[in-house]
């Protein structure tokens, strides 16, 4: 990733560290077929999340991961889509 900037300390380590361990936070983009499907019900959704896991092993898709979607930063409440617009933050491609 070219991108250094986060929004505070915690949450750039929760973004670094591996999929397979406690707490970390991804930053997804929608499939083009997902992303077109929920602009249906929502307009003016963006084609990427923001998720918060317990930890994964292949994919944050995946039915067994525990995952919470969100818009502010757990630690310093920043607006997530406000602040990680460049698609060098992206990690996963999912649906």
């Amino acid at each position: 990733m070219n991108n250094e900037n986060f929004c505070c300390e915690r949450l750039k380590g929760a973004y670094l560290v591996g999929n397979g361990f406690g707490l970390n936070f991804r930053v997804i983009q929608y499939s083009e077929k997902l992303y077109n499907e929920l602009k249906q019900i929502k307009p003016s959704m963006l084609n990427r999340g923001f998720v918060i896991t317990s930890g994964y092993k292949n994919s944050i898709d995946d039915e067994e991961t525990m995952k919470m979607v969100i818009n502010h930063c757990p630690f310093c409440g920043q607006n997530l889509k406000e602040f990680y617009k460049s698609d060098d933050y992206v990690q996963e491609t999912i649906g």
